[in-house]
């Protein structure tokens, strides 16, 4: 009964981590507003992105990766990859969403940047043209990057979880590899029809992802992560590095205010995310050392005491569906304030407009934990309807001809 009941804490303390998660990725997609100034993102040399696609990775070797003894199974190479299909026609329905947020947000407050818009998008290549390339994730549109990402890294799953079933730190070899090359060669995507680059890459952010299958791997195999002094120090000097760097050595150092504007343009000597620079992948590294050694910290306590009923345990449960939502309300969200901003109904950072964002942000996260905890607004209930759907509408039109429009 101990057994099983670690297992369930840690279970808990991972839904409980990707609920907070889920909450920090919708409130830093409000752009326009107040409120993600004082995101953990501003003060760390990682995000919210970062953590959810360990998870991921602890989440699937836990759910496929088998018990400890046992020879990873065949048949779970199907699960995954329909769990990626899911992912995928989800992803299509953010995009769907998305789009038409976006084209009524254009109707009502033009766009600052028009030439990212999909109206724009669509006179210059065409609406079918820029519809397959969304649909076929080349192009993103809206906030929908993360599920793009995490799609492709579902179709790589079965190769690493069959590694870390051998051994727990197998993934990291190949995953290492291609993270190296990628970042050291700039190996990263654009969009296809803007142009503009993606933050989250796939080469560069499957070792993450990896990370977290090994991570799951040794826990599930019985590695023990031993304290150490050193590792202790340097795990520590990690996480109080980033918020002295963001909030004492930006006010007295030009160099460092110059490094933190460009840290996303350099791989080895920057904190690029499109990049997975090594100083990004320390630190996750670091927290993740810290929260599994240090259980009674008073933070990471609150994590590990998760029970089920927690409101951040219920909202990581339901991940991909809280996600969904918070993705098009953020972005719904995010274009409303644009519409006030820019008819001067009231001014950025009024104190009415940091109400409204307050406001706004309490109905989401109300309407985020109602979605999970309604069953029939679970993807596991509406998910067939959205695949027999995307097979009627969209799969027969195929790629666009050439001149389609």
């Amino acid at each position: 009964m101990a057994k099983d009941g670690l297992k369930v804490d840690r279970l808990h303390a991972i839904d409980a981590i990707r609920g907070l998660c889920l909450l920090g990725i919708f409130i830093n997609h409000i752009t326009l507003g107040f409120l993600h100034r004082f995101s953990p993102i501003n003060i760390m040399f990682s995000d919210a992105a970062d953590v959810f696609i360990f998870l991921a990775g602890i989440s699937s070797f836990l759910a496929y990766g088998g018990k400890p003894g046992e020879h990873y199974a065949n048949s779970n190479t199907v699960k995954i990859w329909r769990r990626a299909r899911l992912l995928f026609l989800v992803n299509s329905l953010i995009a769907v969403a998305s789009i038409a947020i976006l084209f009524a947000g254009d109707a009502v407050a033009p766009a600052a940047v028009p030439t990212s818009m999909p109206g724009h998008l669509i006179e210059t290549h065409g609406a079918v043209t820029y519809l397959w390339h969304v649909l076929t994730m080349q192009q993103t549109v809206g906030y929908s990057v993360v599920l793009r990402l995490y799609v492709v890294l579902m179709l790589l799953a079965p190769v690493y979880i069959w590694l870390a079933s051998k051994r727990f730190w197998y993934p990291l070899v190949p995953a290492g590899v291609i993270w190296l090359l990628a970042g050291h060669f700039g190996w990263v995507e654009s969009n296809s029809l803007s142009g503009t680059p993606l933050a989250l890459t796939i080469l560069p952010w499957n070792l993450i992802f990896a990370m977290g299958i090994s991570f799951g791997a040794a826990r599930a195999q019985g590695v023990t992560f031993h304290k150490s002094n050193l590792l202790t120090i340097v795990a520590t000097a990690l996480l109080v590095a980033g918020p002295v760097c963001a909030i004492i050595l930006t006010r007295v150092s030009p160099d460092v205010v110059a490094w933190v504007d460009t840290r996303n343009d350099f791989f080895w000597t920057g904190a690029s995310k499109t990049f997975q620079s090594p100083l990004r992948i320390s630190f996750m590294l670091a927290l993740a050392y810290l929260f599994v050694n240090f259980r009674s910290a008073p933070l990471i306590r609150l994590f590990h005491q998760a029970t089920a009923d927690s409101v951040l345990s219920r909202l990581g449960r339901k991940s991909l569906e809280v996600f969904s939502a918070g993705a098009i309300m953020a972005l719904a969200a995010d274009h409303f304030l644009w519409f006030l901003f820019s008819s001067e109904i009231v001014r950025p950072n009024s104190v009415p407009a940091i109400l409204i964002e307050l406001g706004i942000t309490t109905a989401a996260i109300f309407a985020m934990v109602r979605i999970a905890d309604t069953k029939a607004l679970s993807f596991a209930a509406i998910g067939p309807g959205i695949r027999d759907f995307y097979l009627r509408v969209v799969s027969p039109t195929g790629p666009p001809r050439p001149g389609s429009s």
